[in-house]
């Protein structure tokens, strides 16, 4: 589980919040309405090929290359409109184009303009700009695809978390809602917290809407201090450049956000089996701590007018479980890709994957816990 802190509270932001809540009184009580309404899908898609295993050919298999780059902690994977591939980590941003030979890292480390000194955390790859943000010490920076800075600025509203999308000179994020996170009790356990899609502009103060996108956390009371480690957060996945497809719970739901908007047009699930947890409690960690099922989701990829949902359905001999929806999340096929050496050990981050066209990208670990980023050609997947 990743472990994530909270980021440092002043007056003057919870002054400046306190006014952007009044804001969001304002809004169309409607927006909360539409967001409540959630699409129900069967538990069998109409498709009668639904269960299929769709091959995959491996082309190429992408590993450290010494003096140029490795591998140290990779944890996503994007591709550009041009089939270039971005591999994320905390601390840099490793960039191959389409044949995937290694280009170089697009992160640059330090204070000054254009560089960052903490944890990369969120990534938005746009057809002419990458928008790099930094929830640890709030600040955004835009490069273009060759790693040059085109912006960089500090974002002073104050407690804000994931960064879903850019869109129009706008940046969409989840907000850690204030009220909920002193603990109302100090037993240790799994809770869900709330977070709140914020609008932030290029000019101009931020714009809270009422969509609420809860999270879960275990929360851990120690004698002097209080620890969190993630079990659900937001994994957005972008469809063009107006519109993101997301998930942020533990269990099946699926949410569409217009950036054009600014609202959750659709939710959207499916009846699902969960897939029981069964990683061991490291030792003298805390049992209520470990959740009971793996997230139902684990990835969303957009791959031409479809959604695929990577679940945590792991057949043993076909690979795992990708559901199909289209975008008005209306479920339609599934299938399994025949992919095996998924890791286990975590209920929310594996699967690391990226699609382009016929191929997909995938974050992959040998047995020695050595890292491969491995192209593979789709095989016919209708």
């Amino acid at each position: 589980m990743i472990r994530e802190s909270l980021p440092k509270r002043t007056r003057k932001a919870a002054s400046r919040l306190g006014r952007l809540g009044a804001v969001a009184m304002l809004l169309s009580a409607s927006a909360t309405a539409v967001a409540s309404q959630v699409i129900e899908n069967p538990k069998n898609p109409p498709n009668p090929k639904a269960g299929r295993v769709v091959p995959l050919k491996e082309i190429a298999r992408i590993t450290d290359e010494k003096n140029r780059f490795f591998f140290v902690q990779p944890f996503n994977v994007f591709t550009g409109h041009d089939g270039s591939v971005y591999v994320q980590e905390f601390k840099q941003l490793l960039k191959f184009d389409p044949a995937g030979r290694f280009v170089r890292n697009l992160l640059k480390r330090g204070q000054g303009p254009g560089e960052l000194d903490d944890n990369l955390t969120d990534v938005v790859v746009r057809e002419n700009d990458i928008v790099l943000w930094s929830s640890n010490n709030y600040k955004l920076i835009r490069i273009d695809l060759d790693g040059r800075t085109l912006d960089d600025k500090k974002i002073v509203q104050g407690f804000l978390g994931a960064l879903l999308g850019a869109f129009g000179g706008r940046c969409f994020f989840l907000r850690y809602e204030i009220e909920t996170e002193k603990p109302k009790t100090r037993i240790s356990g799994i809770v869900e917290e709330e977070r709140r899609l914020v609008i932030v502009p290029e000019k101009g103060e931020a714009v809270l809407t009422p969509f609420l996108f809860p999270v879960t956390e275990a929360l851990h009371f120690g004698t002097r201090s209080v620890s969190r480690s993630t079990i659900s957060r937001a994994m957005p996945a972008a469809a063009g450049d107006r519109s993101v497809f997301l998930f942020h719970s533990p269990q099946y739901l699926i949410r569409l956000l217009d950036l054009e908007t600014g609202r959750v047009v659709r939710s959207f699930r499916r009846d699902y089996d969960r897939v029981r947890y069964e990683a061991k409690a490291p030792p003298g960690y805390p049992a209520e701590l470990i959740p009971k099922f793996h997230n139902d989701l684990c990835r969303l990829l957009w791959r031409g007018d479809r959604l695929w949902a990577v679940t945590s359905t792991i057949d043993p001999q076909k690979g795992i479980l990708v559901d199909v929806f289209d975008r008005e999340g209306r479920y339609l096929d599934n299938f399994f890709l025949p992919l095996f050496k998924i890791r286990r050990t975590n209920p929310q981050y594996y699967a690391p994957m990226a699609v382009h066209g016929n191929f997909l990208y995938l974050l992959e670990a040998d047995e020695d816990d050595l890292i491969s980023l491995v192209k593979y050609e789709i095989g016919e997947s209708h």
